[in-house]
């Protein structure tokens, strides 16, 4: 049903895209980028899901906006990203951990449903082997929803921050995406328990049950008898403590202009750039970013970040570079990233060892089509790859070593 959500959302977009008055001037082109085969070979790898996501959402965003009154489009979207997208994508986070371990599972992944916002189908025995054996898995598994709603919003930052898309098409997903951040978590402010009664049929369960809860739970006591539901009541003061860390923290994702509609800053006549900062967690505790983004005239694009790791009591760091989009030739462009981390040893949250590591994550996209007095404007074939270290890199599913290779389409558009 995703897959079929996210075709839905590009399809039907695409003849509102396109059907524009001719007369237009404007000659700028809005790239989407469609992964359509990535690593390992499962339907729908987090990065996968999240860019065909992002995509398919900036063509459904184009369209509503170009036909409808601005109250009525922001209000459509809305609708939309609450009962449908949002927690889709959020869902499919975890579980693509789940593909990654070659576990099967079901998902009720909209609002509208009965149960909705679940991943069950797996059974309890199965869970508690994941946890005892590969446990930063398992600890990820939790934490993987969060993780794909804090990729999207940086996705959506870039996309900004570079002028690659106007305020107007993201505005409401990238408030959704950062209020869903916000709103996980902060639950321990309220006390609130989103879990009800633990189903008899286990595998009608909720994977984890409360996201946030669950973890803190499990990274604290590993160990302890084996149970789904953790409610606020469950936790221990220890850890009521660090569930305080971890919701002061997440204010740190509203340190970005985007969210009051400035793309960026100018500098001088040539240079651009964005700051911001965010915060979420992972198989071994919380990190912490500190994030820019510099334009140079119309195609030198680089953005970089430095990231600080935190397990229970331990600091580590790590930071990244790289250039999008720089045109090497006049059909081929080129985006590459080098990442770099320290993280405990074995991604452990009690470890105050370190063990550093690092990825090179490079895409070229070569345009098989012009078309320039056309509204579709272009077409271009995508070829990616990464080669990573054992360690955890945001919407790369592998915790171990890795070399994955991923192909997709580029399809050009011009913005009026």
């Amino acid at each position: 049903m995703k897959r079929l959500a996210i075709l839905l959302l590009a399809i039907l977009s695409v003849p509102a895209v396109m059907a524009q008055d001719s007369a237009d001037s404007d000659e700028r082109t809005n790239n989407y980028p469609f992964i359509i085969l990535d690593s390992p070979l499962v339907p729908f790898t987090m990065r996968q899901l999240d860019q065909d996501y992002l995509s398919a959402y900036r063509l459904f965003a184009t369209a509503a906006n170009k036909k409808f009154s601005p109250a009525v489009s922001y209000a459509i979207q809305a609708v939309s990203c609450l009962f449908l997208l949002k927690t889709m994508t959020h869902e499919e986070g975890h579980r693509s951990i789940l593909r990654q371990e070659g576990i099967d599972s079901g998902t009720r992944p909209f609002l509208f449903e009965d149960r909705g916002g679940y991943v069950d189908g797996v059974t309890d025995q199965t869970l508690k082997n994941l946890r005892d054996t590969k446990f930063p898995t398992f600890i990820r598994l939790h934490t993987a929803g969060f993780e794909s709603d804090y990729m999207l919003a940086t996705r959506e930052e870039t996309l900004l921050s570079f002028e690659d898309e106007s305020y107007r098409n993201l505005m409401v997903e990238y408030l959704f995406r950062k209020a869903a951040l916000l709103i996980y978590f902060t639950e321990g402010y309220f006390k609130r328990d989103s879990d009800g009664a633990e189903e008899a049929d286990e595998l009608k369960r909720d994977i984890v049950g409360n996201d946030l809860y669950g973890v803190i739970r499990h990274l604290f006591r590993p160990t302890m008898e084996f149970k789904r539901y953790t409610r606020y009541s469950d936790l221990t003061d220890e850890e009521h403590g660090y569930l305080q860390r971890v919701q002061r923290r997440t204010f740190l994702n509203l340190v970005n202009a985007n969210l009051i509609g400035i793309d960026n800053f100018r500098l001088t006549d040539n240079w651009k750039a964005n700051l911001g900062m965010g915060h979420c967690m992972g198989p071994f505790g919380d990190f912490i970013d500190e994030k820019i983004w510099l334009n140079y005239g119309k195609d030198l694009k680089v953005n970089a970040y430095l990231r600080e790791f935190e397990n229970r009591d331990n600091w580590f760091f790590g930071a990244g570079a790289g250039i999008n989009g720089y045109p090497l030739a006049r059909r081929l462009r080129v985006s590459g990233m080098l990442h770099y981390w320290k993280q405990p040893l074995n991604l452990s949250f009690t470890s105050g060892a370190g063990k550093t590591g690092g990825a090179i994550d490079l895409d070229g996209s070569y345009r098989l089509l012009d078309k320039n007095n056309s509204y579709f404007r272009s077409l271009a074939l995508d070829v990616g790859m990464i080669y990573k270290t054992a360690g955890f890199l945001p919407e790369e599913t592998s915790l171990s070593h890795h070399l994955g290779l991923r192909f997709g389409l580029h399809l050009g558009f011009r913005n009026n």
